[in-house]
């Protein structure tokens, strides 16, 4: 009997000790994943001796690599309250990729309270129950009462907090904010340029009844995927992920049962901010670009240490719609080289908003294209080693 493709399940657990697998719960620590592909590559040298003919003595096999690619879709935390620390799986896999967890678990302040002085439509200063700490609150999100009608209209990222209580955002509102602020609770993920390197994973994978142990999983790849769906073509916003490791054990297991997480939110009827702008797209790429390797050892019985992370350059691609150049001018912002805000979220109410924002990015030059209805201009920007330089923001 054929092993079936529907039935594989992917379990994971942060492991605290290089080289000590954590076997991952197969009821509670199993996550719904899709287009998984386990490569398992062999490492070869060629053997060089003669052998007094034409023929070759076959390739020394001297080990293996395996790398673990699989696709997460990008919705909120199930319960409706920010969850407890690193209870998120995907976010145990952020956090592998440098990400540090951040849990606002009851607003600021409780009730909401009045804005500071002199708002304008770029910067608001928050009230008495904010802390006056810079930075604390870049990348997270805050309620505005009077920008929006609903729930998620009234959000709004910081781009930059000062210790003068000064959020600078990441949008152009329409006028000057007036009323009430609210920091509301929510589960960020914010990425660290810290020198502390994060856990690895331990991770469970089933093939139908065939259990692979991985230990030492290093996250080598990471592109958050957020593809616009319209009235004619829908698309999920997603986590593709790669991660690099070694093999520490199989065994034949049944395949555990894979909890249903709902819908997911679907990247429309919200917010696309470029520098300032609300621009239209079909598409917002980050891409990482992380890199691992692995130091070699002769203690260790494959000649390696584990893999650890070595690089990270980050960079995002946007595919948008071509403006005249009194209203986006894209070839003006590549030449000036300033940094501008990234921001793009979607959702409707509490514990069902993404929220995604890059506080500061440079533009490279992008061309036009006309070969369909729509002129549209593809092209990256570039994102520098700030602190908090790639926010995902989960509000409740």
């Amino acid at each position: 009997m054929g092993l079936k493709a529907n039935k594989t399940a992917l379990a994971l657990a942060q492991q605290p000790i290089i080289d000590t697998f954590v076997q991952p719960s197969a009821s509670t620590e199993v996550m719904p994943v899709s287009n998984v592909n386990l490569n398992i590559q062999g490492v070869t040298v060629q053997n060089e001796e003669y052998t007094g003919s034409i023929h070759r003595n076959g390739d020394e096999v001297i080990g293996k690599n395996v790398t673990l690619s699989f696709n997460v879709y990008l919705r909120p935390p199930a319960g409706g309250a920010v969850p407890g620390a690193n209870a998120f799986l995907p976010g145990r896999i952020l956090q592998a990729a440098k990400f540090t967890e951040n849990r606002v678990s009851t607003a600021i302040p409780a009730a909401p309270e009045a804005i500071g002085a002199n708002p304008t439509t770029s910067a608001v200063t928050l009230g008495t129950a904010a802390a006056a700490t810079a930075n604390l609150y870049k990348g997270l999100l805050v309620s505005l009462a009077s920008i929006g009608a609903t729930y998620a209209q009234r959000l709004t990222a910081i781009r930059s907090y000062t210790a003068g209580k000064l959020a600078t955002l990441m949008e152009t509102l329409a006028a000057a904010p007036t009323g009430n602020y609210q920091i509301v609770p929510q589960l960020a993920y914010q990425r660290s340029i810290s020198e502390t390197d994060p856990d690895p994973l331990s991770q469970s994978i089933w093939l139908d009844g065939l259990r692979f142990d991985l230990v030492n999983m290093r996250v080598s790849g990471l592109r958050i995927n957020l593809p616009v769906s319209t009235r004619q073509q829908g698309a999920l916003p997603m986590l593709e992920v790669t991660m690099t490791g070694t093999i520490q054990a199989t065994a034949d297991e049944a395949t555990p049962a894979i909890p249903a997480l709902g819908a997911v939110p679907k990247f429309r009827d919200g917010d696309l901010w470029i520098a300032g702008k609300a621009v239209g797209g079909s598409s917002l790429i980050i891409d990482l670009g992380l890199r691992t390797a692995a130091p070699p050892n002769p203690n260790k019985p494959d000649g390696s240490d584990a893999e650890e992370l070595v690089e990270s350059r980050t960079t995002i691609t946007a595919d948008l719609q071509k403006y005249r150049k009194a209203v986006f001018d894209t070839m003006a912002l590549a030449d000036a080289q300033a940094q501008h805000a990234v921001w793009a979220q979607y959702g409707y109410g509490p514990g069902a908003v993404v929220s995604v924002n890059v506080p500061d990015a440079r533009f490279n030059y992008r061309s036009p294209n006309i070969g369909q209805d729509h002129v549209t201009e593809a092209g990256d920007l570039f994102v520098d080693a700030f602190d908090r330089n790639v926010s995902i923001v989960f509000p409740f």
